[in-house]
């Protein structure tokens, strides 16, 4: 499955909690996370939206210190097969990345990313992500289904 999307400007707020929920996800058994950007990169998908079928990875009740506490939270990962973003293709680069108590995690046409730090990273640029079948239903915001 394909998604394609624009990236926009997020809250912050990954950039500051992922540099330590990167290490609790490796322990868990996440592979690449010890290889994470300390930050996000967030993809609108207007005017599409989607619905989350499975997840790859789900971490249930994880334990991980947020800045300015401690908290527990569940996160789940779909795998990115394919990553292209200007014109440079990258093979399993990172996931589609779902913290449950994030602001965004009832936002339906918006994704967070995560994975190694990407060169030549363009703000506001366009990306195409391939993930395996199954993991979303997609429709256009008009209720068609793709």
């Amino acid at each position: 499955m394909m998604i394609k999307g624009v990236h926009i400007h997020g809250m912050k707020g990954a950039q500051r909690s992922l540099k330590r929920q990167k290490k609790a996800f490796a322990k868990l058994g996440l592979p690449g996370a010890k290889e994470f950007f300390h930050g996000t990169i967030n993809i609108d998908t207007s005017p599409f939206e989607y619905t989350i079928v499975k997840y790859d990875f789900l971490f249930r009740d994880v334990k991980h210190k947020s800045f300015p506490r401690k908290r527990i939270e569940d996160f789940g990962f779909i795998e990115i097969l394919e990553l292209v973003h200007n014109n440079i293709r990258y093979e399993k680069w990172g996931y589609l990345y779902v913290p449950h108590k994030s602001p965004h995690f009832n936002t339906h046409n918006m994704f967070e990313m995560v994975g190694p730090e990407l060169r030549y990273f363009e703000r506001n640029g366009i990306f195409e992500i391939k993930i395996n079948e199954g993991r979303l239903k997609i429709r256009n915001n008009n209720g068609s289904r793709l």
